[in-house]
């Protein structure tokens, strides 16, 4: 389950490119008060991150509050469960993203409905 939240992010990471800012540093304090809301999971490491991610996470909370309470919830999820995983777990879901990122659709598209319908089943069921 932890592998597929770590992919998830990463869908997640492909709508929000990393090129959008400009290469200022983000610390925690320099945050505005919505952003330090919708990333408290991340505070604990947040100065500590890599300038580039950073970038994503401020640019995944632009569109943040355009979602639905069930999409924020989802997106708050797998910003934990991201923050859990090992720096060898991230690396392994990366290199398996920029696998899938070479997929044709028509191979593609069917691993991401098998990964929708597992997100579909309630977790005491799995």
């Amino acid at each position: 389950m932890v592998k597929l939240n770590a992919l998830i992010t990463f869908w997640l990471f492909l709508i929000f490119p990393i090129n959008a800012f400009s290469e200022q540093k983000h610390t925690w304090s320099s945050l505005k008060p919505y952003q330090k809301i919708i990333l408290q999971p991340l505070e604990q490491e947040w100065d500590g991150m890599e300038p580039a991610l950073k970038k994503k996470w401020i640019r995944i909370t632009k569109h943040y509050l355009k979602r639905t309470p069930q999409e924020q919830q989802r997106i708050q999820s797998q910003m934990q469960n991201w923050n859990q995983l090992t720096t060898e777990q991230r690396k392994l879901a990366r290199d398996r993203y920029k696998k899938l990122e070479n997929l044709p659709p028509g191979k593609l598209l069917p691993i991401i409905e098998k990964w929708r319908k597992t997100e579909a089943i309630p977790k005491n069921s799995q």
